[in-house]
């Protein structure tokens, strides 16, 4: 139902702070069109002749969007970084802050999407969905993107966490995407010595960590769907989150606390593994260790993969959405403007637009 053109999917990063005009890093925006976030730092880190790794960002931002967003680089002037020419990628400005930037150092993320293929006629029951997810709040999965254009990064990063190098290799080789383009050879001509834990050194740090967390993501995601629908219900043992600061806190009573998730003011919250993370207790703790037990991963397997330390973190099952406008658009779909915190994904929000017109209970509702 919603395909989406570059131009139809406009995201505006909210930065969480301003930079401070002194230091050695240069914060800088950039609006790129139909390249990833890790695309364009590898090509600005080729034009500056710097490492790609000395290069910060908040937050991963759609390859398929016209996007905006904030990166740092560490020892390259303002003016330098000002310079900049690329064909797909703009720098809106540029000024020194005292350090790198730091993934979830954001608010959040506006996003202003035109969806060309929906019936304009559907305007009042998509208003009635919006309203709902603002009032209910949107189910915090992580979202196709997160896992890569071929659906596979979580089952890499399972691969790296269970040490089978063999796994990892196979998927790599056979893997005919931009990322692939310039590690294949050195991991080829490794694997071909017989040293397949070697081939997988040769894929840069910054992408295996991508492929863990990617595997964290999808853990994260079974939990939620043994949770789905009731998203909001709280459990004795919860990790509750305040989504005014977010801060953590044990339920201990679920009856006297359940009105403030109603409220939409706390919800319960799900694992990203890792060895530092806070656990919850009772039914809550059992259910997310079963997801571990189902996978055959231990807790310890998280404090160090080659070389990268995974200390996790919580996350809630639920995220607020503002709601700006839906609004039909020169007779050819509908408009969708509307802000999410950090790490919310749009998407999601089309797919519980699209969930719920299809729905036979909505759809006789609606009738």
């Amino acid at each position: 139902m919603f395909k989406i053109a570059p131009e139809d999917f406009i995201v505006e990063e909210l930065p969480l702070y301003e930079p401070s005009r002194e230091g050695t890093h240069t914060f800088f925006a950039i609006q790129k069109r139909n390249v990833s976030t890790l695309e364009a730092i590898n090509r600005l880190a080729r034009e500056l002749q710097v490492p790609a790794r000395d290069f910060g960002y908040a937050g991963l931002k759609d390859k398929n969007a016209v996007t905006t967003q904030i990166l740092s680089v560490a020892g390259v002037p303002p003016e330098r970084v000002l310079k900049i020419e690329q064909p797909v990628i703009e720098v809106l400005w540029a000024e020194r802050h005292a350090h790198k930037l730091r993934v979830g150092h954001l608010r959040g993320n506006r996003f202003r999407i035109t969806v060309r293929d929906l019936a304009q006629d559907r305007l009042p029951a998509i208003k009635t969905v919006m309203e709902r997810l603002a009032t209910e709040g949107v189910p915090n999965r992580f979202g196709a993107q997160r896992f890569g254009n071929k659906n596979d990064s979580h089952l890499i990063g399972k691969a790296l966490m269970k040490s089978e190098w063999e796994k990892v290799v196979r998927y790599m080789l056979t893997d005919d995407t931009p990322r692939a383009n310039d590690i294949t050879q050195r991991m080829q001509r490794e694997f071909a010595r017989k040293s397949a834990e070697r081939a997988v050194l040769c894929i840069p740090h910054r992408l295996r960590k991508l492929f863990l967390s990617a595997y964290q993501a999808y853990l994260f995601n079974r939990l939620l769907e043994k949770r789905s629908p009731h998203l909001g219900k709280l459990l004795a043992g919860d990790l509750a989150v305040k989504h005014s600061n977010g801060a953590f806190f044990l339920v201990t009573d679920a009856s006297i606390e359940q009105r403030r998730a109603d409220a939409l003011e706390i919800s319960p919250s799900g694992p990203i593994f890792g060895y530092k993370m806070r656990l919850p207790t009772d039914d809550v703790l059992a259910l997310e260790t079963s997801i571990l037990v189902d996978e055959g991963i231990r807790f310890e397997a998280f404090r160090k993969v080659m070389g990268i330390r995974l200390p996790g973190t919580r996350r809630a099952l639920r995220m607020r959405m503002h709601c700006h406008e839906v609004s039909a658009v020169d007779n050819t779909g509908i408009h969708f403007n509307f802000t999410l915190p950090a790490g919310g994904y749009a998407t999601v929000v089309l797919d519980e637009i699209r969930s719920d017109l299809e729905s036979p209970g909505f759809q006789a509702r609606s009738a």
